[in-house]
């Protein structure tokens, strides 16, 4: 069945009149999958809880709480910064960890909730869900499942010895001290100081990756009012669904002046019309607290939607995006991630870079140039060492 993306814009959009353009389509995710993000009513509060030398004294470690104050009351989670030791500012990556520092706090998919999409499902998606449910396990995560934001620096996933010896800090903090990644703990603290009490959210209502985008946009509150780092080159990271919440933070927030996603998939970089894998329906099934409830309308009538992934890489525009996909991540479907940053390449055009070529390159054959990149690596859904080779590169190329 061939597919028709909707169009990320029409003929009367130029790069002057661009930015009207773009902000009505953060607005369609806003109303449709990930919620309204709250921009006023609320205060942010950083301390710096501890300062110390790192790496045999060539950076310096820093750890902050940062609180988010409202009516309400207020919440608050942890950040933590490694600068190099430079003479000026320096650009900075920030993480958005979807690891935990604790076994505990390591929580999987409610798979509850497979029976009810199996009796929804279309036919032919219910012959094929074994089979993608063994691709989904076959290409797992090869990678650790713990991370200590405050004392790991050599782990491909987070390699912050890696990103300082390019010169640049890396900051990262915890997805789930923000809100847990648990339907049953939606809300918690910080989402209730927006939410209230009242777990019957509206159905533009934000959830859970929306809130955690919100915490990326208050870190970067620290990063962009920070004497050591160049406010101007703020880039956001994150894998999986840790991704899908980069590409949402930055479609917002235009101090991002790059994001960096990897296996992004389902609801991150990869178009959800002819989506092999996971899908609209299974997401919101497995994980409908990570969305506003207007998204799961939309299970199994992808077509129907007015938006598709493309659109939110494109929102990004004329910043700086670069997506990786796993060659063999079969669940994200790394197909559908290479069309989606190839049809948001039209948006870059608009500003003079190139598009991307309409064929997919190879696995390890990166394409770093400058507005959107790409790259697909041999392996599952990981985040490597490699992955962050060509991030690095990307920003590289672009001064970033």
């Amino acid at each position: 069945m061939k597919h028709c993306l909707p169009p990320i814009y029409g003929p009367d959009i130029t790069a002057e009149n661009w930015e009207q353009r773009r902000v009505q389509i953060v607005r369609l995710f806003e109303k449709n999958v990930f919620g309204r993000t709250p921009r006023d009513g609320f205060e942010t509060r950083a301390d710096l809880l501890y300062a110390a030398e790192a790496l045999e004294g060539t950076a310096k470690r820093e750890f902050y709480r940062i609180t988010v104050r409202t009516k309400r009351g207020s919440a608050a989670f942890h950040m933590a910064l490694v600068l190099p030791n430079p003479q000026k500012p320096v650009p900075a990556v920030l993480m958005i960890s979807n690891h935990e520092k604790t076994p505990a706090a390591v929580k999987g998919p409610d798979m509850s909730a497979l029976e009810e999409l199996m009796a929804r499902a279309p036919k032919e998606w219910r012959t094929d869900v074994e089979r993608m449910m063994a691709a989904f396990q076959k290409g797992g995560a090869s990678m650790p499942q713990l991370l200590d934001i405050e004392r790991d620096t050599a782990q491909g996933y987070w390699p912050v010895e890696q990103i300082l010896a390019s010169g640049r800090a890396a900051a990262a903090f915890y997805a789930g001290e923000v809100q847990p990644d648990d339907r049953r703990l939606f809300p918690a603290a910080l989402a209730r100081l927006f939410a209230g009490e009242d777990t019957a959210r509206k159905p533009d209502g934000l959830g859970t990756l929306g809130v955690w985008a919100f915490a990326a946009s208050r870190a970067a509150d620290v990063l962009c009012a920070h004497a050591g780092i160049d406010a101007k080159k703020i880039s956001l990271a994150g894998h999986s669904r840790g991704a899908k919440t980069a590409l949402w933070c930055a479609a917002q927030d235009t101090r991002i002046h790059s994001v960096l996603v990897n296996d992004s998939g389902c609801t991150g970089a990869a178009v959800s019309r002819g989506k092999r894998g996971e899908n609209v329906a299974s997401i919101n099934a497995f994980f409908s607290h990570w969305f506003c409830p207007s998204y799961a309308r939309y299970a199994w009538r992808e077509d129907e939607m007015p938006f598709d992934q493309h659109m939110l890489l494109a929102a990004v525009a004329p910043r700086l995006c670069y997506v990786a996909s796993g060659a063999q991540d079969a669940w994200s479907d790394p197909d559908a991630e290479w069309l989606g940053a190839r049809e948001a390449s039209a948006a870059w055009r608009l500003f003079g870079h190139p598009e991307l070529p309409r064929n997919a390159p190879l696995a390890g054959e990166p394409i770093i140039t400058e507005g959107i990149g790409y790259h697909r690596r041999e392996g599952g859904h990981d985040l490597t060492a490699w992955d962050w080779m060509q991030f690095l590169l990307f920003l590289d190329k672009n001064d970033a």
